[in-house]
């Protein structure tokens, strides 16, 4: 029994992990590639025969543009680092070309998923507007900064790599480690959604904020789902494109042609989230 405490408890620091190397990693670029812009902009700026002042205001700006570029340069090295850690850490998987598991049903299964998660995400956001005004306040402006769905870096970044490579480490890695902590749950049910709600929640921590990690651990659930029920990252990886893709392009549209009420958000995000379960129902259906 001692031994068995010891082990699973290894096994959940090895979930916990990469979530923290993630974190680590995202605060050491930003830093690094802040200060090195500030150096060259001071240096430059010196041998230009700029006054302090305008060294100071071009070092400002100068700053809001390396933290963007600091999330390209993470989310890359990110996908690198957590994909070899996922091949040589979880057991070298075996490459499955996605021409088999993308078969028609699940293609529109996907994407009709990534479409009513973005939806709800998006709902969500809106009524806690109601609530919580003032964080999402700071959470807009907080994505404003990051550029995100204006910046190219930043559209490369969380439309085109992030999918990739957060699928990598949560449903991968993460979803792994945490299927070794519930190892032995006679119920497989309850087993992986247990295992499920773990990754999800280190999803959420992944993001850094509570606005973003609540709904991304509700995000989280569902891409598991995606991953657990057709045995393969690739749904989950087109899900999660789906949703960054439509938040950065298409939501902003759908929902100023909407009414901004509050019982208008929570009865699109109800009807999200039944839409979501009965298609998770259906699904498992099929399967049967």
């Amino acid at each position: 029994m001692k031994n068995n405490f010891w082990k699973k408890a290894g096994w959940l620091a090895l979930m916990v992990l990469p979530v923290v190397a993630s974190l680590v990693g995202q605060i050491a670029i930003g830093v690094l590639v802040v200060i090195l812009s500030a150096l060259s902009t001071v240096l430059s700026g010196l041998g230009g025969g700029l006054t302090p002042e305008q060294i100071q205001q071009t070092i400002l700006e100068q700053s809001m543009d390396g933290i963007v570029f600091s999330i390209l340069v993470y989310h890359v090295l990110a996908l690198l680092a957590f994909g070899l850690w996922y091949y040589f850490g979880c057991g070298r998987p075996k490459p499955v070309s996605p021409g088999k598991v993308f078969r028609g049903r699940v293609v529109l299964v996907t994407v009709v998923m990534g479409l009513l998660m973005c939806i709800g995400a998006n709902a969500l956001l809106g009524a806690a507007e109601y609530l919580v005004p003032r964080m999402i306040e700071e959470y807009s402006e907080m994505m404003e900064m990051a550029g995100i769905g204006v910046n190219l870096f930043a559209i490369i970044a969380s439309v085109l790599i992030a999918p990739i490579g957060e699928e990598i480490l949560c449903r991968g890695l993460t979803f792994h480690y945490a299927g070794k902590v519930v190892e032995g749950m006679k119920n497989e049910k309850a087993a992986f959604w247990t295992a499920n709600c773990l990754q999800a929640l280190m999803f959420g921590i992944m993001h850094g904020n509570l606005v973003q990690g609540s709904y991304a651990f509700l995000l989280g659930l569902c891409l598991g789902w995606l991953r657990h029920r057709y045995n393969s990252l690739y749904p989950a990886m087109l899900a999660h494109f789906v949703v960054n893709f439509a938040s950065s392009f298409v939501m902003g549209y759908l929902f100023m042609a909407l009414p901004n009420l509050f019982v208008v958000y929570v009865g699109i995000l109800a009807v999200s989230v039944a839409a979501i379960l009965m298609l998770m129902r259906h699904e498992e259906k099929c399967e049967r």
